[in-house]
């Protein structure tokens, strides 16, 4: 599956890998007993303006590289609403780096999809499909619904 994407750096690149192991017809198998220790941003803290940034661009990015062309066009444009309205969120909130960042990371998509995409590593084109993912808008179930997605297990 030639590994984790360089391109992504930090944030999505284990999702973009376990998806395109499914997608190739392989299963991804969970330890649901073991105890992992995580460093919560240990690369960039919360509230960075880059870890915003790379968690946006990365996303749609990963999202163009692994969906099939009849999701994409749903998805994507869906998603650059919903981001529009999470950067305008931030910046009525006096978050100016959250709002610069979201923009950023929307610019940034056009470059790789420009200059970058050719050098990804792409789905399987076979019949696979992901085993398993939400099908509906975390957005919505969160912030409409409050529904709680995560729970911290400490």
């Amino acid at each position: 599956m030639n590994g984790f994407d360089e391109y992504f750096f930090a944030h999505q690149e284990e999702i973009d890998l376990c998806w395109r192991i499914q997608l190739a017809g392989h299963k991804i198998y969970s330890c649901p007993s073991s105890i992992v220790y995580h460093v919560g941003g240990g690369t960039l803290p919360k509230g960075n303006s880059r870890k915003t940034y790379l968690n946006f661009r990365n996303n749609r990015i990963m999202l163009s590289k692994n969906l099939p062309f009849s999701r994409k066009i749903v998805v994507i444009p869906l998603r650059y609403v919903l981001d529009g309205l999470s950067a305008l969120k931030g910046l009525l909130s006096g978050d100016g780096g959250y709002f610069f960042a979201v923009i950023k990371a929307h610019f940034a998509f056009f470059n790789w999809w420009l200059f970058h995409k050719k050098t990804a590593h792409f789905r399987c084109r076979g019949p696979a499909t992901l085993a398993s993912y939400l099908k509906k808008n975390i957005a919505w179930l969160h912030f409409v619904k409050e529904t709680v997605l995560f729970r911290n297990s400490r």
